[in-house]
Formats: C-alpha cells, structure tokens, sequence
C-alpha cells in the first residue's frame, strides 16, 4: 500500500513539472488574451482612405441565386470580372462606412473624420476559383461579417504584428514623451466607449512616424472632460451647504490647464496609412471614448 501511494505521488509531481513546462505560468500583468493580434484582428479591422476605391470588382451574386443574398465562409459568389484576377488570387471584400448620427461625439469629430477620407470595413477574404468570360467565380474563405451584393473587392495585402508587450500596464502618471500626439478619432462599429480588444482608428499615420507594432499611450486632459455632460454637470456644483459655509470650490480654466493628465490604456498599431492607423487596445486602465488623446511612445 505504501510503495503504491509513494509511486502515484510521484508520478503526480512528475506530471505537475511536465505540465509547468509545457505550460509556463503567467508574467506578472498576462492575462489570458492571445500573445498577440488574432488572424481576425487584423484582417477584420477596417481603415480609412483617402483614395476612393475603385478597382471595377464588386459581389454580383451568388450560386444560390435569389434565395440567398448574404454569403459567409465556404460560400461561392459571383464577382464582376477585375484586373489581375486568376485562379487561386485572393481578394478583400470591404464596404465603406458611414456615422447616420448627426450629433458629434465630441467637438470637430465629423471635420476630423473627414480630413481622413472613408472608413472601410472588411468584410471577408475570398479566393479565386475560376475566371469566366465577363465574371469570375470564387468562394469565401474567411468571413468577418455577412458579405453582401454590391460589396467592393480590393487585393488582399499579407499582414502580420509583433506579440503583446508584457506586462501589459502603463503608467498612470507618465509624463509626455513629446512625441506625436493626435485622438482616438473612432471605433470599429461606431462603437462609443472602448476597452482592451477594440479596434480603434487614429489620426496618427506614416507622415508622423507610425509603424505597425508602434504603441501609444492613450490619455485624456481635465479639459476634455467638459466635454462629457455628466462631467459638466458635476463642476456645477454648489459651492456652499444648507449654512452658508463652504462646500468646496469650482474650478476656474487655469486650474483646469494646471491638472495632471490621466493615462487610460495603451493602443498597437496593426495597420498605418498615410495620414491615419489602425489599432488594438492592448491594455485599458479605465473604459475610454471616442475623442481621447494618443501619443506616440
């Protein structure tokens, strides 16, 4: 019994130390995120662009006629016959992206978006099978979303990013780098508050010196927080109690210029255009919007 219970406590370690090697324990600050951007994350993230797509090709249909009008993995659709489009050629469908809301998330959004150009977003990777006459016929291999009739295809470009720093955190009282600054000008969806695993876009592109894998602090001033109602609401605070005496003190623009910045998260790069880029929130301290600033590190 004793020889028994001896070799199955060793056989427990030994098992315990294979496992601790094949599967090292977490860095301080890891979590259980993917090492780095996934295969969606970068051919799911949309851009913008300045140049107008036009490259002759767009979704005509599919197999399935009329009885199907989105088309996800595996499906086979009909293309408009395109430059340099044989067998075998892969393809991205995108579609570009409009803001029905008339109101800005925050003051100059709708100028700075477009000074940009148009928000594409990717819808899914297709692959050639056979070139016809006036049309080609290829089939899904990737769908991020529901491609659709009419939806535009542009060659597909190889992209990869470096694996996440780690740890992930940032410092929350980090002074400025002096480098390039600009904002979180929108989120892929439209989306308004953002956390860590959002795609974001930037106003920060190639002519400022971004890279793919680049970071940047995302940080937002105590002006900017007149921005946000609640926020305003609450500076209007009365200044005395039910007394007369004094309950606090409202701040005046110069105090406000004085207060410390707030560091929120961080933000990769995963693709840089020319004037913009696209990113990945690596790490948020705090949820953030839309209209945050972001530093190059």
């Amino acid at each position: 019994m004793g020889r028994t219970m001896g070799r199955t406590m060793i056989w427990t370690v030994g098992a315990v130390l294979c496992l601790a090697t094949v599967f090292p324990p977490r860095m301080a600050g890891q979590s259980n995120q993917a090492l780095g951007p996934t295969d969606s994350d970068l051919y799911c993230a949309g851009y913008f662009s300045r140049s107008p797509i036009n490259t002759g090709m767009v979704i005509l249909g599919s197999e399935d006629g009329g009885s199907k009008n989105e088309y996800a993995d595996h499906d086979i659709i009909y293309l408009s016959r395109g430059q340099g489009a044989t067998p075998g050629t892969q393809f991205m469908v995108v579609r570009p992206i409009h803001d029905p809301n008339p109101r800005e998330s925050y003051p100059g959004q709708k100028k700075m978006i477009l000074g940009l150009g148009t928000l594409y977003a990717e819808i899914a990777r297709i692959q050639i099978r056979v070139a016809n006459e006036g049309s080609l016929t290829a089939e899904v291999t990737h769908a991020c979303e529901p491609a659709v009739g009419g939806d535009l295809v542009v060659p597909l470009t190889s992209r990869s990013a470096p694996a996440y720093r780690y740890p992930k955190v940032v410092d929350r009282f980090a002074p400025s780098s002096g480098k390039p600054t600009g904002s979180v000008v929108a989120a892929k969806e439209l989306s308004q508050a953002i956390g860590e695993g959002n795609i974001v876009y930037l106003n920060l592109g190639s002519t400022q010196g971004a890279q793919v894998g680049s970071y940047l602090r995302v940080f937002r001033t105590q002006s900017q927080l007149s921005y946000d109602p609640l926020e305003s609401a609450m500076r209007e605070y009365p200044t005395t109690g039910m007394g007369g005496e004094r309950a606090g003190r409202k701040l005046t623009p110069a105090d406000v210029a004085k207060l410390p910045r707030n560091v929120l998260g961080s933000v990769m790069l995963i693709a840089v255009q020319e004037g913009s880029s696209t990113g990945i929130v690596t790490f948020s301290r705090e949820e953030f919007v839309v209209g945050d600033m972001v530093e190059m590190e």
